[in-house]
């Protein structure tokens, strides 16, 4: 059954009803994905995006000087990579059972724990984290028709987004790129801007653990015949328990893929995944997605659940491959799951030029599509090392 759950305990909601029971929304209250105003094109809205995706290529080739090695625009620093089911719930009502989720079933997804910024920072310093998964075996037409039947997602630990439209994207990036190598100065240019709130939050989230965060698409999707925000959310005993842990200042600078490690490898590990309808434009708009539709009004309702079994999250041929050869990006999938606004139009031609600069740079000729879950890659233990000079952690010893 669909239930309404509050995206940081799991639990139903306090003051609301089942999606499918008593108390549920009228019909007609939700909002066609091709209504008027849903979407619109900002002034200037190509030649800005254009702008962005250069910028985010000379972040790779800045961080290549520095590292030897072009990672992604964004999303570069690897913590994790999980393999497990995405199970679609049933019997749920007209307006969730939409796209993919008309019909109960179970899918093989892999999924990629992951930390934001364009600038590799250690683990102890407060910063935006995210998620992103692939799923398998979903069928429908497609967005790309070179996709194979895959749908992607992806998530960050906020529920809004600073980078909320192309313009006020190229204003944050130029900011980064002037002060590449003076972040209290980029830090002061941020707080100092007309929507600081929103600019800084990135900074000031709560130094959780990865399996322990909330995550949000931020920005809509068409849901079938409506839209949505998704939101995965820990739902494990064992997760809500860390939930109040906290990353502290002298930890060492990969503490956060380490926890994660140790986690998966002692625990199931399991989300709720959870949409939130779009009924007002009003005061839940898709072309900015720096206002957040507030989840009193606007409820979280759960389609599906994700799990993973207890597993080795830090296995060097899984997390290599990701890195350089796969990518997941919210245009990998259906149709009836486009995604929406123009931060999300941005990221069409971001993240795709992104993807052919770090391909070509380290030396590969295009990206692997996997087709399914046996195309992965990823049977060796990481090896052990002990650095004496370095804060880091050793990696977590495997016993069979």
């Amino acid at each position: 059954m669909s239930d309404l759950h509050n995206p940081q305990t799991g639990e139903p909601a306090s003051g609301t009803a089942k999606a499918n029971g008593e108390g549920k929304s009228a019909p007609g209250q939700y909002i066609r994905w091709d209504a008027e105003g849903v979407e619109f094109e900002q002034p200037g809205e190509k030649d800005k995006i254009q702008a962005v995706s250069d910028q985010f290529n000379r972040f790779q080739m800045m961080n290549f000087n520095e590292h030897m090695h072009c990672l992604r625009g964004t999303h570069l620093k690897t913590q994790g990579c999980v393999m497990g089911k995405f199970i679609v719930l049933d019997d749920l009502p007209n307006h969730l059972a939409q796209g993919m989720f008309k019909r109960p079933g179970t899918y093989d997804v892999i999924m990629r724990y992951s930390s934001l910024t364009p600038k590799i920072l250690p683990d102890n310093l407060p910063a935006p984290r995210g998620i992103g998964m692939k799923i398998f075996g979903v069928e429908g037409e497609k967005l790309w028709g070179e996709d194979k039947r895959t749908q992607d997602f992806t998530l960050n630990n906020y529920s809004v987004l600073e980078l909320r439209t192309p313009q006020v994207t190229y204003e944050i990036a130029d900011s980064l790129e002037r002060n590449w190598n003076d972040l209290p100065t980029f830090a002061k240019e941020q707080g100092e801007r007309v929507d600081a709130d929103v600019a800084t939050m990135g900074s000031q989230l709560p130094k959780q653990f990865m399996v322990a965060m909330p995550e949000y698409s931020q920005s809509a999707y068409r849901h079938g015949d409506y839209v949505a925000k998704y939101g995965v959310f820990p739902l494990g005993e064992a997760q809500k328990n860390v939930a109040k842990d906290y990353v502290k200042e002298d930890d060492p600078i990969n503490v956060i893929s380490q926890h994660t490690r140790k986690f998966h490898m002692a625990n199931k590990v399991t989300y709720s995944f959870c949409a939130q309808m779009l009924q007002n434009l009003d005061e839940q708009p898709v072309e900015d997605i720096g206002v957040e539709w507030d989840e009193k009004k606007y409820p979280w309702e759960q389609i599906a659940t994700i799990e993973f079994e207890p597993q080795d999250s830090w296995l060097p041929e899984f997390r290599a491959w990701w890195d350089h050869r796969i990518t997941v990006n919210g245009w990998h999938g259906l149709k009836e799951h486009k995604p929406l606004g123009s931060t999300n139009r941005m990221r069409r031609v971001v993240y795709a030029e992104s993807r052919k600069l770090r391909l070509r740079v380290n030396g590969y000729r295009d990206h692997v599509e996997p087709g399914s879950v046996n195309e992965v890659p990823a049977p060796l233990p990481a090896p052990q090392l002990p650095l004496p000079h370095q804060p880091a952690l050793q990696t977590v010893e495997v016993r069979n």
